[in-house]
């Protein structure tokens, strides 16, 4: 079955361009040298780096933010994929870059708590390592069958799951990363015995699901909703509410308020970066994330703006480190 083009690539190609075009003005109207002159920073383009592929949530987000952040801060900001290890790679990678704030990174709960917990022998820890630049948004995670599927509530997934330990066989994509954890947080909280397939990329999962090869998948909401909303696919489970679904119960609806991990997206910049450069990224993020067409962009796919100040994104991250290790524990889940 030929896989179609879901809103957030689509989106993707949109905001390519509209980089293309933003970074040529930022060039002509205001060069590098003038900001430089006028705050010490920045001084030349500045750089996202995404530690996942193009396609994600996490890439959506970041070229749609760095379009605005450019326009804040009056140089080119492109976007970098460097993809690896749930997220590990790419911020591993960002950590050894020079901290002047041209480096941010662009990242979720995968690349900076679970897979680091996950390591054997860890690069980083993300509660010293990296400095917290803003908390931007979220995106429910699902749990989704395909269309042909007898399961039309995830009471009736449960129910039949129990019956017939073993019998069914889930999907994802990312060891380690957002989805493993929901997909364990189900397994564990339901109390069932479902075999776990893993998929190499979002597309191996859809072309899974929709193909009958297994029976159910967990993944974020912009990577299922329009194979739901098209009839292909069948959420049956969010992790919290969502407008665009509002028949389709979260995890604490159905009974299961453990169920509950969201895929968030935070900017962050290395932990040595001087104050004043922090505060002028700190400045320029909170604008930039203010624009209309920002929360527009991002909510025709599902994810949901929500700004929060450096001192409330180290907090999450204190909270959820705890959230992910009990998982991790419960589950035994051991990646590298």
């Amino acid at each position: 079955m030929q896989i179609k083009y879901t809103g957030v690539e689509m989106l993707i190609r949109e905001s390519v361009l509209r980089s293309i075009l933003v970074s040529s003005v930022a060039l002509s109207v205001c060069p590098a040298g003038v900001a430089a002159q006028e705050t010490g920073f920045p001084t030349r383009p500045v750089t996202i780096v995404v530690p996942f592929p193009p396609g994600g949530f996490l890439d959506l987000g970041a070229r749609v933010v760095a379009e605005s952040l450019s326009r804040e801060l009056k140089v080119p900001v492109v976007v970098e994929n460097k993809a690896g290890g749930a997220g590990l790679v790419g911020a591993t990678a960002f950590l050894n870059t020079r901290p002047d704030g041209h480096t941010l990174l662009s990242a979720s709960g995968a690349a900076v708590i679970s897979t680091v917990q996950l390591s054997k022998a860890p690069a980083f820890d993300p509660r010293k390592d990296l400095l917290p630049v803003a908390y931007l948004g979220d995106t429910p995670s699902v749990m989704a069958v395909g269309k042909s599927s007898p399961f039309t509530t995830f009471s009736d997934f449960v129910q039949y799951a129990r019956s017939n330990p073993g019998k069914l066989k889930g999907t994802l994509s990312g060891l380690g990363g957002e989805a493993h954890i929901i997909f364990e947080g189900i397994r564990g909280n339901a109390r069932i015995d479902s075999k776990l397939v893993p998929a190499a990329n979002i597309s191996g999962v859809i072309t899974a699901v929709l193909g009958g090869h297994v029976d159910w998948m967990t993944g974020t909401l912009p990577g299922v909703l329009q194979y739901h909303k098209s009839g292909d696919m069948k959420i049956l489970l969010l992790t919290r509410r969502a407008s665009e679904l509002p028949g389709v119960p979260s995890g604490a609806d159905a009974g299961f308020p453990d169920i509950s991990v969201n895929v968030w997206m935070a900017m962050f910049a290395h932990s040595k970066t001087p104050r004043p450069v922090h505060d002028r990224l700190v400045s320029a993020v909170s604008r930039a994330v203010k624009d209309p067409e920002v929360a527009k962009r991002l909510a025709r796919s599902g994810v949901t703006l929500g700004y929060r100040a450096p001192v409330e994104l180290a907090k999450l991250i204190d909270e959820q480190w705890t959230i992910y290790a009990k998982v991790i524990k419960e589950a035994g889940l051991k990646v590298d």
